[in-house]
């Protein structure tokens, strides 16, 4: 057998049992012999090391021999000449001797860093003097330009710092300073990237400034000038023809990448897609179709936003607005143009009154004087009659004028129309009797009641019979009917003309207009435009029908319970 050693000591004994016993002596002993280990080293022990790469490699090399090794630990190496386990020694003992006050320079440490790392969050894109975030040239690279500069930084540094841990080994001071300011030059570029990024997401900039978003917005940009063209070039059912095709071709394309794993979803998220841009544009068409439902309902404040729509729809969103900006213009001019009339007729009716009733009182003056002359005496009754008429004209005129322009405050209250009939066919019982008029009237025995202002309600049945009174044909019927059908009450009146109407609905429902149209009797022309204004602003409704000589008149209210 053979002995192989580098123990010094051992070169000159005769025996390898000799060379054993030496090694023994050193404090640390680690021994393989016949297959077992013997060592007072735990972590080499047995149960330990057994099953190791390197126990396993030495036990095929080795079969019968066998292996004694040994060291000292109170022998310190020549840090010039060192050893491998000198050499980790020195240096776990360089790091023990650190090691205690670690905890307090850690926790200094992560102070440190957390007041650091707020301070530079808040303040980093600030620069003074200038408003808004700061950004440098670096800040404006893309994205990914900086994320390449970081990769590259890094590898840089993983290499300095791989060769500063092989210079530790030759040089402990030189390596483990070279680690440092290869770990601060990588400490010093991550702030500064992670800076940019601060200042990036500040300034709303982060993905903006990629070239990916780039690149998505150059493509937008591309589609909707091809998408303006094919809108504003084009028909819509052309249009309508070219969107249809490129949604066929896009889901056969899709249909046939099928077999990918990506093409099925992107297919699905197509068709989502598509469904919601088509339900999108329907919303759209019924915001525009409501806005036109509105303005024919009289409605012409409505207003559609037109930078919410697209395409032709937008254009038909102005067409609307412009509509309804026509008519509300209109209507504010009728109103203004109605309340200057009412205004002028109020005060052109007031000046009038004036001297109109000075001459009333002088004409009534006049007759109460002992007067002979019989010629005086008729004149004077002409004069008494035709001023009476003046007032009631002007006193109509400004009543009309009021009614039309709804001037005109309501009392409403709950009224019977059966009493309210009855009482007002009284009244004219005796006019009816100087024409030898005849009232057919079909009245229900109940009562029945409807919400209105009982003055005007009043003013609208005495103008209409005050019309039968002036117009009617003598020795014909009058017929008055009141029914209830489904919740409203029709007040139905009519007559037979004496005078051909030979006049229209609509003329005959204007001011001073007269069926008479010799002009003869004295009417003045505003009752049924009085009666017909009245009666609109109780929300009824009032509608002439005129067929040859016949004259009917259909009045149509609410039925209030009782």
């Amino acid at each position: 057998k053979q002995a192989y050693t580098n123990v010094s000591q051992t070169l000159n004994t005769d025996t390898m049992q000799e060379v054993k016993d030496n090694i023994s002596q050193d404090v640390k002993q680690w021994k393989y012999e016949n297959g077992e280990i013997q060592t007072n080293i735990p972590n080499l022990s047995t149960e330990n090391y057994s099953y190791s790469n390197l126990f396993l490699s030495i036990k095929e090399r080795i079969e019968d021999g066998a292996i004694y090794t040994s060291f000292d630990e109170t022998v310190t190496s020549n840090t010039t000449n060192m050893d491998n386990i000198s050499f980790h020694k020195e240096v776990f003992h360089y790091a023990h001797k650190r090691y205690e006050h670690s905890y307090i320079n850690l926790t200094i440490a992560v102070i440190g860093i957390l007041v650091t790392s707020v301070y530079l969050i808040i303040s980093t894109g600030y620069k003074k003097d200038e408003e808004g975030i700061y950004l440098d040239w670096f800040d404006r690279l893309p994205l990914e330009v900086m994320g390449i500069i970081a990769l590259i930084v890094l590898g840089i540094e993983t290499l300095l710092v791989a060769g500063a841990i092989q210079m530790i080994q030759m040089d402990t001071s030189l390596g483990i300073i070279l680690t440092a300011l290869s770990g601060y030059v990588l400490g010093i570029t991550g702030i500064y990237c992670l800076g940019s990024g601060i200042k990036r997401i500040k300034a709303k900039q982060l993905f903006k400034n990629t070239i990916i978003a780039r690149i998505f917005r150059w493509i937008r940009r591309k589609y909707l000038s091809a998408k303006k063209s094919i809108q504003e070039g084009t028909k819509m059912s052309t249009r309508l023809a070219l969107y249809m095709a490129a949604f066929i071709i896009i889901s056969i394309i899709l249909i046939g990448l099928s077999v990918t794993i990506i093409a099925i979803p992107v297919l699905i998220a197509f068709w989502i897609w598509s469904y919601f841009k088509i339900l999108n544009k329907i919303n759209e068409f019924n915001r525009i179709k409501d806005a036109i439902k509105h303005i024919y309902e009289g409605n012409t404040d409505i207003h559609l936003n037109e930078q919410e729509l697209t395409g032709v729809l937008k254009e038909l969103a102005i067409y609307v607005n412009d509509i309804a900006g026509g008519f509300s213009n209109a209507i504010q001019e009728s109103l203004k143009s109605e309340r200057l009339k009412t205004e002028l007729i109020t005060n052109v009716s007031h000046d009038i009154k004036t001297p109109l009733t000075s001459i009333i009182n002088y004409v009534d003056l006049l007759k109460k004087e002992n007067i002979e002359n019989e010629t005086i005496k008729e004149y004077l009754d002409v004069l008494d009659n035709k001023s009476q008429r003046l007032k009631k004209l002007i006193e109509d005129l400004v009543e009309a004028s009021k009614a039309s322009s709804g001037n005109i405050k309501l009392e409403k209250e709950k009224i019977n129309i059966k009493e309210l009939m009855n009482q007002i066919s009284g009244e004219f019982e005796d006019k009816f009797k100087e024409k030898e008029l005849e009232i057919i009237a079909s009245i229900p025995e109940e009562d029945i009641y409807t919400m209105a202002d009982s003055k005007y309600m009043y003013r609208i049945i005495e103008n209409l019979y005050s019309n039968i009174s002036k117009y009617a044909l003598e020795r014909s019927r009058v017929y008055v009917d009141v029914i209830k059908k489904s919740g409203k009450i029709l007040i139905t009146i009519k007559n037979i003309s004496k005078e051909q109407l030979n006049i229209s609905t609509d003329e005959l429902m204007q001011r001073f207009v007269r069926g008479d149209s010799s002009r003869n009797t004295e009417g003045s022309g505003l009752g049924l435009s009085i009666a017909r204004s009245l009666t609109e602003l109780q929300h009824g409704k009032f509608n002439i029908i005129l067929d040859g000589d016949l004259f009917k008149v259909v009045l149509e209210f609410e039925e209030i319970s009782k």
